[in-house]
């Protein structure tokens, strides 16, 4: 039975075809390909949001990482878990998503064995737009330039996610 806070994630085949769903503890346990979402949040004034995550999660505490993002749960889309996120995290909803493309990472970070599909989106809102941020997964919103991340990040990379920076590298690399 999941518990509430960990439902059953999507498990897919190395196709990221679904074949079922799992526990998150099992899926990296077992190494099992499963799939997240990434959403990239722009104002229009050319700023990304960026979230540093609480020092509760499970993993990359204390880190920057995309404004939005999280597991595929079982009887869900990769379009449903983006909106999800977006609702969840910052309490924003009704965006229009642009899907930026999706990889594969396999990796070993300590005990886990993470292999997964990432599908990256974009949202874009207006610079005024109020959120109501889940404070038990982050700890503070933050806008960015391209100039001054290009500056923190020179300064600070010990702080984001690896798959901040990959998909920044990838599908933003005006930032």
């Amino acid at each position: 039975m999941p518990d509430e806070k960990y439902p059953l994630v999507v498990v897919v085949d190395k196709n990221d075809i679904e074949i079922g769903s799992a526990m998150l503890a099992e899926v990296w346990q077992k190494g099992l390909y499963h799939r997240i979402v990434a959403v990239f949040v722009f104002d229009d004034l050319g700023r990304m949001l960026l979230q540093l995550r609480s020092p509760s999660v499970k993993t990359y505490p204390n880190h920057r990482h995309q404004a939005a993002g999280g597991h595929v749960d079982e009887g869900q889309s990769y379009d449903d878990a983006a909106m999800n996120e977006l609702v969840e995290e910052l309490g924003i909803e009704d965006i229009a998503l642009t899907t930026m493309g999706t990889h594969r990472t396999n990796e070993k970070d300590g005990e886990r064995i993470v292999n997964q599909f990432e599908r990256v989106y974009k949202a874009e809102i207006q610079h005024d737009a109020t959120f109501k941020p889940e404070l038990s997964e982050l700890t503070e919103l933050r806008w960015f330039t391209p100039e001054e991340f290009k500056q923190f990040r020179a300064d600070r990379t010990d702080i984001f996610t690896p798959g901040l920076l990959y998909d920044i590298d990838h599908y933003f690399p005006e930032f």
